[in-house]
């Protein structure tokens, strides 16, 4: 399946909270609440923009379904602020190649690493994912979304050059 990365616009507003939603344990361990509505968005994506990031979207092909939403800065160490797949996207590898996709596309741009900060204070969190993509690290930084802290594992990866 070709997976297509886009730049996400105000337009995108219901595509973004469509993903958001169906994960509504990750808006409660991260945010602290189970949905998030339109208005949140467009003041995420303005955010986001203020603070040097860009808000990606993938989809199945050119003009198949959104499955995915990606925050990213790039720079020598890019840094991965989010990545969230449509809940119906889940459990079929897609991940990897969504994680596999930005990665290219943060090396295209010139990052020779990348940077994620993994929340892990809760049962079915992230970081085995994260660590089977070849992420590793030890330190511990305390992250702040909408009214909620919560403590994270930060992660690094290499990139290797393209050839």
């Amino acid at each position: 399946m070709e997976l297509v990365l886009r730049p996400a616009g105000r337009q995108d507003a219901a595509v973004l909270a469509a993903i958001y939603n169906s994960n509504p344990e990750f808006l409660l361990h991260h945010l602290g609440r189970e949905r998030v509505d339109e208005a949140f968005l467009l003041s995420e994506l303005e955010e986001m923009a203020g603070a040097g990031f860009v808000t990606l979207i993938i989809t199945q092909g050119r003009d198949g379904p959104a499955l995915a939403a990606a925050d990213v800065r790039g720079g020598e160490e890019a840094y991965l602020s989010l990545l969230i797949l449509h809940r119906d996207a889940q459990g079929h590898g897609l991940g990897r190649q969504c994680a596999a996709l930005l990665e290219e596309h943060l090396r295209a741009g010139g990052s020779r690493r990348v940077r994620i900060d993994v929340v892990d204070d809760h049962p079915g969190n992230p970081l085995p994912f994260w660590q089977r993509m070849g992420y590793e690290g030890s330190q511990r930084v305390a992250l702040t979304w909408g009214d909620k802290t919560s403590s994270a594992l930060v992660l690094r990866k290499e990139l290797c050059p393209l050839p």
